[in-house]
């Protein structure tokens, strides 16, 4: 995905949950973003347009509490339950986009009870 393609995802996946992303670096190539949730929790999404590098993550009292990340175009998913793991098995090899992983996001927050 191109870098305009991802921003305009990213705006509109965090529109859904009427919140509003933070550029906080962009280049010609790449962008980091932030969206606060608490004042505790947020969810930082890297994008690299020419390598294909994405990284999704939840980060709460910081460290990382989910997170998807794809390099080179293969995807895997360090789950809630173990952050440490790479699942790279069904689901976690699926490719994501900002509003599949907020959703997944504000189901692991409701779930968990930190929102």
């Amino acid at each position: 995905m191109n870098l305009n393609g991802f921003i305009e995802a990213l705006e509109l996946a965090a529109s859904k949950y009427m919140i509003t992303p933070r550029i906080m670096v962009k280049t010609d190539n790449a962008i980091k973003a932030r969206v606060e949730i608490s004042d505790n929790i947020y969810v930082q999404f890297y994008h690299h347009q020419i390598t294909g590098t994405s990284n999704f993550v939840l980060v709460g009292w910081n460290r990382r509490l989910y997170g998807r990340d794809s390099v080179g175009g293969k995807w895997h998913r360090h789950p809630f339950e173990d952050t440490q793991e790479h699942d790279t098995t069904g689901d976690g090899a699926n490719e994501v986009g900002p509003e599949v992983f907020l959703d997944e996001v504000f189901d692991i927050l409701l779930r968990e009870e930190l929102i």
